[in-house]
């Protein structure tokens, strides 16, 4: 007979390293089930429409087209809009590097008045003047009480950097203060406002799709944490920090004094921090939603107002298949600037959670990217990336 003992022998290394390396990547593998799940409602033909507003409707589509950024101003009762037909051609987050089409693609970001009564239409909407040639804005902050308006310009030839304006919203123009540009801005999407001279900034990626637009998708699609948040004092640039690393990091507002929310688009989710005295973030809470997290707000009540992207492959194949859009062009060039993505906006709150308030599968409105809202006043705003008007909500 055999030795009786062998019957005990020790595992192979093989199932050991394939055992190790599944216990490795089951948390991630589940995170992207988490992340891309919501996909299948949303995709065409199953995404429900749905709305909670009293009335909306979509304004001046002759006048404003790709709208990434809204921010309201309640105490001047205004709201910016940052525009850029150009975002067809020139998208350094989704990778468009195609040639400038003059005639179009004039950026630009303007005031609406949206409260006060007696005016029509054409009154309420201004173009802020800015005396920046090279201008295809993104997030914006806005500092009343210097009447200071941050931009990110992901401009063509100097690179992404932050226009910092004086404006006058009484006349409608703009003095540059200076353009911010830093090694730790390498990629800034939004801004949110701490104090005079005090920003967090956040970067989308690492890896920038003009470097690499295979890379930067890979780091898009992997949740792999490469965007940061980066706090700055643009008196003293120098001193500029990361203080929390977020996949594909884009909206940030300010919740309270004390916590800060940051929106994942590939982690489709809203990352909430704790601040700190030295302006450092420990994170609190994640918050998954059923949809990838664009721009941020927040109302008087504290709610995080969101909008953002439920079926990622529609706004894709949007980005792509602009690049010849044109609203007024021949026949081929209106066709290419109809394709459309789903849109969602949602609010949270520690106490209610997340409540979806508008979705839209892009017939009506397409590829939405902020919500801001006032509550006294009853109005809201929807902007859309490549969409155009921007739709005013009655709640």
């Amino acid at each position: 007979m055999g030795d009786p003992w062998l019957i005990f022998q020790m595992p192979t290394l093989k199932p050991m390293v394939q055992a190790l390396i599944f216990a490795a990547v089951a948390p991630w593998l589940y995170d992207r089930y988490t992340a891309f799940s919501p996909m299948v409602v949303s995709r065409p033909g199953s995404f429900q429409n749905m709305q909670t507003f009293i009335s909306h409707e979509v304004k001046y589509r002759d006048r404003l087209r790709n709208c990434e950024d809204v921010i309201m101003v309640e105490s001047l009762s205004v709201a910016f809009l940052s525009c850029d037909p150009g975002r067809d051609r020139w998208n350094t987050v989704m990778g468009t590097f195609r040639p400038e089409d003059p005639s179009i693609d004039n950026a630009g970001i303007y005031i609406y008045d949206y409260a006060t009564s007696g005016l029509d239409d054409t009154a309420r909407l201004k173009q802020l003047t800015i005396d920046e040639p090279d201008l295809h804005p993104l997030g914006l902050a806005f500092d009343a009480s210097t009447s200071t308006l941050y931009v990110v310009n992901h401009a063509r030839q100097r690179g992404s950097h932050i226009l910092i304006l004086h404006v006058d919203t009484s006349a409608f123009t703009s003095t540059l203060v200076a353009r911010l540009k830093h090694p730790l801005l390498h990629t800034p999407n939004s801004v949110e406002v701490i104090g005079k001279y005090e920003l967090y900034v956040t970067n989308d990626h690492y890896i920038r799709a003009a470097i690499s637009p295979l890379l930067s998708k890979i780091e898009t699609f992997s949740g792999a944490p490469g965007g940061t948040v980066v706090y700055i004092d643009t008196r003293f640039p120098e001193n500029a920090k990361v203080v929390a690393r977020v996949p594909f990091a884009n909206g940030v507002a300010f919740v309270n004094s004390t916590t800060l929310a940051v929106a994942s688009s590939s982690k489709s989710g809203l990352y909430l921090y704790n601040v700190k005295e030295d302006h450092s973030l420990s994170l609190k809470e994640v918050v998954r939603t059923p949809a990838a997290v664009d721009n941020l707000s927040v109302d008087d009540e504290s709610k995080v107002l969101m909008a953002g992207h439920p079926f990622a492959p529609a706004l894709i194949k949007v980005s792509e298949s602009r690049a010849t859009c044109n609203p007024h062009g021949s026949a081929g060039e209106r066709e290419s600037c109809k394709y459309t993505a789903p849109s969602w906006v949602a609010e949270w709150s520690a106490q209610d959670g997340l409540t979806d308030l508008y979705k839209n599968n892009g017939q009506g409105f397409s590829s939405s990217s902020t919500a801001v809202r006032d509550n006294n006043r009853g109005v809201g705003i929807i902007s859309g990336l490549y969409e155009s008007g921007i739709l005013i909500f009655k709640i």
